[in-house]
């Protein structure tokens, strides 16, 4: 009988590792994040888009001064996407294109184009 009593801690314990070692593995885990809605993600790609034409755009006037308007608009705008360092970045290639219509059509009635209005001396 003496034995079986120093043996009662090493069963009381061994009986609390197995508690805390099952509560451990069926513990709620971390909840899953939201994937986000269509309208956001709608959103988002047009923030990028607008984010994107503004940086490329900001290059065009400087370029033109420096190559003397000599370059293609697809070339224009392949050297600002390298200058304003948004070259290879998602989404870059249609942004490219939008600014490329824009050019030859002179915009939309939503976007005026990307040339000031008024007469050049």
């Amino acid at each position: 009988m003496p034995q079986a009593l120093a043996l009662l801690p090493l069963l009381i314990a061994g009986a609390g590792v197995g508690t805390s070692i099952y509560s451990m593995e069926n513990a709620p885990g971390t909840p899953k994040p939201v994937p986000p809605t269509q309208a956001q993600t709608d959103a988002t790609a047009a923030n990028t888009r607008k984010t994107q034409e503004a940086a490329l755009s900001q290059q065009l006037p400087g370029l033109q001064a420096q190559t003397g308007g000599s370059l293609s608009p697809e070339a224009l705008l392949q050297l600002s996407t390298l200058l304003s360092g948004q070259a290879g970045t998602p989404g870059i290639g249609s942004s490219v294109q939008d600014l490329i219509s824009k050019m030859n059509t002179g915009g939309t009635p939503n976007s005026p184009g990307l040339t000031p209005g008024g007469a050049f001396a």
